[in-house]
């Protein structure tokens, strides 16, 4: 009878069976019994696997990758770090305070030119009373070797320079006379765009060529053009300098411990294959920060 109840299992318009009736549909409109292990539902967009029986084992060229970095990245001069050997003793590693042979506790050496891809760029600044910390850091990944075919190592407080690129900074800086004539700033000099100072209150611009010239990232004062130094008090003029420079990276930490894998060579073995490292690098902001002339 039409709209009569039945004891076939058939749900009433709420979707729930009747009283003493027992489920027979999946309820996705597939037949079959609920967990009794009946077929699945299919659609009309199912279809075989894809996949071989035997799955195939492509090899990774890792060389392809050394020259993805190279031809999308920039060039990094890298300077190994090791700690100075200038030391009292190895029981309390009292460092020489006035080491002139490294910078601050930590010796650079073997220099050499590298490709590697700077991302994950974050700027962080501190606001000091006389100027803002550069702390930023970033993610650089590098190849496994240098261009000429040697292993490249990376480790903690190594450098890293981006020599094709300066960057604009301000330092305030207190005139000190030398025997060479020359004052370092916080990063090597690459040109200067103004420099200043105030004297009785009024502004004295000096002028590359005329009171100064730039020698190895140095200022070097031209002889009768440099700032006053007033002997008595032991103090200088105070100017302000606006310059640009390569900005300086310290390796902070790898951001994995080994990165290898297998490779396929020509005589068709397996062997294990370095790949790309990446590591984690912090803005020196104190680069010749010990130094005061």
């Amino acid at each position: 009878m039409s709209g009569g109840n039945n004891n076939n299992g058939v749900g009433v318009p709420g979707g729930l069976p009747l009283s003493g009736a027992t489920p027979t549909g999946s309820g996705f409109g597939g037949g079959g019994n609920a967990g009794g292990g009946g077929a699945y539902p299919t659609s009309p967009t199912s279809f075989g696997s894809p996949l071989p029986l035997f799955i195939p084992d492509p090899s990774i060229k890792g060389i392809s990758f050394d020259q993805l970095l190279q031809n999308r990245g920039v060039k990094f001069a890298h300077k190994k770090a090791t700690p100075c050997p200038n030391i009292e003793t190895v029981f309390d590693n009292s460092h020489n305070p006035n080491c002139t042979l490294c910078d601050d506790g930590i010796l650079f050496y073997a220099q050499k030119d590298i490709w590697g891809v700077f991302h994950s760029n974050s700027l962080e600044k501190n606001f000091e009373y006389q100027g803002i910390w550069e702390i930023g850091n970033a993610v650089v990944t590098l190849p496994t070797e240098y261009p000429d075919g040697a292993p490249a190592e990376f480790n903690t407080y190594d450098q890293l320079v981006i020599t094709d690129f300066q960057v604009r900074m301000w330092e305030l800086k207190e005139y000190r006379p030398t025997a060479n004539n020359q004052q370092q700033l916080r990063y090597p000099v690459s040109n200067i765009e103004y420099m200043s100072s105030a004297v009785n209150n009024v502004l004295v611009v000096y002028e590359k060529g005329v009171h100064f010239n730039i020698v190895n990232g140095n200022i070097e004062w031209i002889a009768g053009q440099a700032p006053h130094f007033n002997v008595a008090e032991n103090k200088g003029d105070v100017y302000v300098c606006q310059y640009y420079a390569s900005p300086v990276y310290n390796i902070v930490q790898h951001l994995r411990e080994l990165r290898i894998t297998q490779e396929l060579n020509l005589q068709g073995q397996k062997m294990p294959k370095r790949l790309p490292q990446q590591v984690l690098v912090k803005r020196d902001f104190l680069r010749n920060g010990s130094r005061k002339e």
